[in-house]
């Protein structure tokens, strides 16, 4: 009976292993990891223009670099990865003033000028 009890105790100690183990995989293999390292507000006539820096990957993220990207309200503008070992692209020097919005990421420079469309050109004809 002693035996018995051994070798369930030992099986099922494998059972949870398996499964720990698997879940491990499954999380290195297809996973979305994503940190927040720094994150910067700015105020403008455009409306909120959010800067941040962070880590994504998704599968294991090994030697995966960090990436920075510029947001007016929910609509992105600028997102890129670093290059492994390299200073750049990452977004900085960003200066607002009035409608336009201009940065650097150490290799362009960006000047972006957004207008809001009157209702006569969002109207969509209708087929």
């Amino acid at each position: 009976m002693k035996r018995v009890l051994i070798k369930g105790g030992i099986g099922v100690l494998i059972l949870i292993l398996g499964f720990a183990i698997g879940a491990f995989y499954l999380s290195a293999k297809s996973g979305y990891h994503y940190k927040l390292l720094k994150e910067k507000d700015y105020e403008s006539a455009l409306g909120p223009v959010k800067w941040s820096c962070f880590m994504e990957s998704v599968g294991f993220p090994f030697l995966d670099t960090d990436r920075t990207m510029i947001t007016i309200g929910n609509r992105t503008i600028y997102k890129a990865q670093r290059g492994f070992q390299e200073g750049k692209p990452i977004a900085r020097n960003i200066e607002i003033s009035g409608q336009s919005i201009t940065w650097e990421d150490g290799d362009y420079r960006y000047h972006l000028t957004m207008e809001a469309m009157t209702e006569d050109e969002t109207e969509r004809p209708n087929p």
